[in-house]
């Protein structure tokens, strides 16, 4: 069964390119991986997503080739509406967002520069993008994550686009509406729900303040003040429970 094997992600450029036989060329790391940490033998069978919603079961070729059928097992379409988490630069901790963000659903990942991140905040995008690569292995989805471009606090309020909507993370306010109930507010045919964490030192006044006349919605995560990194974690768990309950998608045959 397909479900049963362990996954290799290949982007869907270099899938594009296999021979007419299906044969596609291996890279050092994939070897790597199907051979040293998967202990594949030629011959065995592993299934191969493009991280854009495809599955094929293909076979383990030796150290140089992946053979693969034209067609593929599996297609699911992407959710919708999609996730977005919008995450401020943190000292600590980014990597592990990345992998549970992941790992619970999250469909776009938004690193800011805040005007209170910490000079040494951590930056490692290439480092982040092999940590989704393998978080979507491990937990079997088919679609990856979209890791966008850094971006300032000053400009990304307004980029969302128009069927989106919006929350920041907010403390230290009274009467603030909780997460959970305010995504019971919201209807399925939103393109996107974007939730925004600020960073170690919380958001600056002027910033949110910039964030709520573009219409984002302040929302409290706890009763607490939490990490970053933790309330990053928990509003994506949030979100995602909410889509689990509103929709239901079932993976086709290509």
């Amino acid at each position: 069964m397909v479900a049963e094997l362990r996954r290799l992600l290949i982007e869907p450029k270099r899938l594009a390119d296999r021979d007419s036989n299906g044969f596609l060329v291996l890279r050092d790391d994939e070897r790597h991986y199907l051979r040293r940490v998967l202990r594949l033998r030629a011959g065995s069978p592993v299934a191969v997503v493009d991280g854009r919603g495809h599955l094929w079961e293909g076979w383990f070729q030796g150290e140089e080739q992946l053979l693969l059928p034209n067609s593929c097992e599996t297609t699911s379409p992407a959710k919708s509406p999609q996730l977005g988490l919008a995450i401020s630069l943190v000292r600590r901790g980014m990597d592990d967002v990345m992998r549970m963000a992941c790992e619970l659903g999250v469909d776009w990942i938004q690193p800011l520069q805040a005007k209170r991140c910490t000079p040494q905040a951590d930056f490692k995008p290439e480092r982040w993008q092999l940590i989704l690569k393998e978080a979507v292995e491990q937990c079997e989805r088919l679609w990856m994550p979209q890791l966008l471009p850094l971006a300032s606090s000053d400009h990304w309020w307004s980029m969302p686009e128009n069927g989106d909507t919006r929350a920041i993370a907010t403390t230290r306010v009274e009467g603030l509406m909780a997460l959970e109930p305010w995504l019971q507010r919201q209807t399925p045919e939103s393109n996107c729900i974007w939730l925004a964490i600020g960073p170690e030192g919380g958001w600056d006044p002027q910033e949110q303040a910039q964030a709520l006349t573009e219409g984002w919605s302040p929302v409290s995560l706890s009763e607490d003040i939490l990490r970053s990194s933790t309330a990053a974690i928990a509003g994506v768990a949030t979100l995602s429970s909410w889509r689990r309950t509103t929709l239901t998608t079932e993976p086709t045959n290509c």
